[in-house]
């Protein structure tokens, strides 16, 4: 997470990461990594990643599977810490915010902030030094956001996002437009009821191949 008023983010960090070892918790993880994965190059090994609000390190995890060596930055320091006691391979953390990164220009491959502008006071000022630390040309920037349009996010508006500003696929296009071309889709396409959830593979590749902008999770990218 990111530089914010102290009250508008309350989440013990020990139980952050509850939500993915229930059913419906691992199947949103499923599909938002799979969409991210896409976007992706295939060998990434020797690539460096900033994961911008890494939180606990969940993503971070994720990028460092894939082959990243991944800086995690959050500026929480509790977060960081059950970051750091993840041992995550090829991982370190900093608690940092997010709005004054501090890195020197253009030393990351790739910058990723995943829920992350919800929280931020100025999500463009967020964007523009995560172009700042990114390589150009051939870097590229990821955000992935929850999606205003969506009805389960608009149930969400509790903690810990009560006072989060969720993102439209246009608002996040908006954002992105002045680093480059921007490609951006929703996915995470689940149903609502419980017992339709071993179905949700099927409605996302649905949603997806409709283009339909209601899926519960925004991503962007743009190359640089």
């Amino acid at each position: 997470m990111i530089e914010m008023e102290p009250s508008t983010f309350k989440c013990n960090p020990e139980t952050y990461d509850r939500w993915y070892d229930t059913a419906k918790g691992a199947m949103y993880d499923r599909l938002e990594k799979q969409a991210v994965a896409e976007i992706l190059l295939k060998n990434n090994q020797g690539r460096k990643l900033l994961d911008v609000g890494c939180g606990t390190g969940h993503w971070s995890y994720f990028f460092s599977q894939l082959g990243f060596t991944v800086t995690g930055v959050d500026i929480f320091p509790e977060m960081i810490r059950v970051a750091d006691g993840k041992n995550i391979n090829s991982a370190s953390f900093n608690i940092a915010d997010a709005h004054h990164l501090p890195f020197e220009d253009g030393i990351f491959d790739v910058s990723v902030a995943i829920t992350t502008l919800e929280f931020a006071r100025n999500p463009a000022g967020v964007i523009h030094e995560m172009v700042r630390c990114t390589r150009h040309p051939n870097g590229k920037l990821i955000i992935g956001a929850l999606n205003c349009c969506a009805s389960i996010n608009r149930k969400r508006k509790m903690k810990p996002y009560s006072n989060a500003r969720f993102f439209s696929p246009r608002q996040i296009r908006n954002m992105l437009e002045p680093y480059g071309k921007p490609r951006v889709f929703s996915t995470v396409f689940v149903p609502t009821l419980n017992w339709l959830l071993f179905s949700a593979p099927f409605f996302n590749r649905i949603g997806r191949l409709l283009y339909l902008p209601t899926g519960a999770f925004v991503i962007g990218s743009v190359e640089l």
